[in-house]
């Protein structure tokens, strides 16, 4: 069970991850947009990395990964990723909350190219308790 003192809990991320075309165009093909769409083009594109690192932390949480649903997100963008960047993404628990059985966690994760801040991005997941 997720516990309210995780609010604050920070990770820094660990890797970096490299923005390529596959990515995009696979990104773009899966939510039914034009294979050749641009970066600019799909504001969502960067969860592809921020939900990597909220599957790596779920476990250390003692969190199921494997139970999570999509619950809600949102995007502030200081500038779009570009093709061959590495980006690097550092996140931050703000919210905590248990209902009708299930862990409901809310992660900002900010996208960082070397130092800069790129986006920020925030993903509420809903872990599913055991029906």
């Amino acid at each position: 069970m997720a516990a309210p003192d995780l609010v604050g809990r920070k990770f820094l991320g660990t890797q970096t991850q490299r923005v390529n075309q596959l990515d995009l165009t696979s990104f773009a093909t899966s939510i039914g947009e034009n294979p050749d769409t641009q970066i600019s083009q799909l504001p969502t594109f960067p969860i592809r990395y921020t939900l990597n690192e909220a599957e790596r932390i779920a476990p250390e949480l003692g969190l199921d990964w494997s139970r999570v649903v999509h619950g809600d997100q949102r995007f502030i963008h200081h500038r779009f990723l570009r093709i061959d960047e590495e980006v690097r993404a550092d996140s931050e628990i703000e919210a905590v909350k248990s209902m009708a059985g299930n862990e409901i966690l809310t992660l900002r994760s900010d996208l960082f190219v070397g130092d800069e801040l790129v986006t920020s991005t925030w993903s509420t997941l809903v872990f599913r308790g055991q029906q």
